[in-house]
């Protein structure tokens, strides 16, 4: 079962004074961008959907899957559309990734995810060190992966901003059945919250009503991976995988060491506009705050009720 399939949202009051979901906003405080985030995956998350994401105002994250030239002549092709973005950056050879973030910077982008699978590494805390001593505050930076409150307070103190809460989530990761590590993932973003300036919700959200229980639990904004692999601005045609995958790791020349991810087949024929799959997944988003009585979707934690489908099945029983 997905994580998100446990539970359901009811209103906390009798009426909702909304009654247009054209009336609803879902812009953030992070410069007025609706609370989507795409997933920095190869095979998802190139130029061209990292420009469309900017246009449908929502935030493109560029993946690091390429070799540092290409990444550069990416960086510039976004620049060129004068949009905001962010870039992934590996914790590796780390002089070379801090030259790409450099030229990111220099470029407009207000963002820089440190991409890696455990957000518990001892090393993010050098990392984020020298991307502090190089571009101060003057950029927002992203970390993860973690699932508890302590996780993510050790990245806040960091010095990451974003951090994102989920493990063995998506649909291309198997993290949970190698190591046995994981946790439902509304249960690890209401645990989470308050401990970092953003959380992010990432993994498994095929859905709106997915990210609207995100935000009822506390995540501030969502990661989106799979779903994005349906526009026609997805940089793949029919495979996408996991960045622990053993294609990733061959494509990266990495030894093969722990395979936690897989691939994943796509249709093609069913491929649609960017615009059109944000579209949707945005109407599902404010339709819910209609329901639940909220001017703004950061309102939906405070006005929405959770409940447990089973435990709720029974009692009506």
């Amino acid at each position: 079962m997905n994580d998100y399939d446990s539970v359901y949202l009811m209103p906390k009051h009798d009426f909702s004074p909304i009654n247009s979901r054209s009336k609803v906003s879902l812009n953030s405080n992070f410069f007025d961008l609706y609370p989507i985030i795409s997933s920095p995956m190869k095979a998802i998350s190139g130029t061209k959907l990292v420009i469309e994401m900017a246009k449908n105002n929502c935030l493109g994250i560029l993946h690091r899957f390429d070799t540092p030239e290409q990444r550069v002549k990416n960086i510039h092709e976004i620049a060129e559309q004068n949009v905001k973005f962010g870039i992934a950056i590996g914790v590796n050879d780390f002089l070379t990734e801090l030259d790409i973030a450099s030229c990111a910077f220099e470029h407009g982008a207000v963002l820089i995810c440190v991409d890696c699978a455990n957000g518990y590494m001892s090393q993010l805390e050098g990392v984020a060190k020298k991307l502090i001593s190089r571009f101060g505050t003057d950029i927002r930076l992203m970390a993860g992966n973690v699932i508890t409150k302590g996780g993510t307070a050790y990245l806040a103190r960091c010095g990451y901003d974003f951090v994102r809460v989920g493990i063995g989530t998506s649909s291309v990761c198997t993290t949970r059945k190698v190591t046995g590590v994981g946790r439902n993932n509304l249960a690890a973003i209401k645990d989470s919250k308050w401990s970092a300036q953003y959380i992010v919700a990432d993994g498994g959200i095929y859905e709106s009503g997915n990210a609207v229980k995100c935000f009822a639990f506390g995540a501030d904004m969502i990661m989106l991976g799979s779903l994005l692999a349906y526009s026609l601005e997805s940089e793949g045609t029919d495979t996408i995988f996991g960045m622990a995958s053993e294609k990733n790791h061959i494509g990266e020349n990495k030894v093969i060491k722990s395979i936690e991810g897989i691939e994943l087949k796509i249709d093609p024929s069913k491929k649609k506009p960017l615009k059109e799959i944000l579209d949707q997944f945005l109407w599902g988003i404010k339709s819910a705050c209609t329901y639940l009585g909220c001017e703004n979707y950061r309102e939906i934690q405070n006005k929405s009720i959770a409940v447990s489908v089973d435990e709720e099945f029974w009692k009506e029983s």
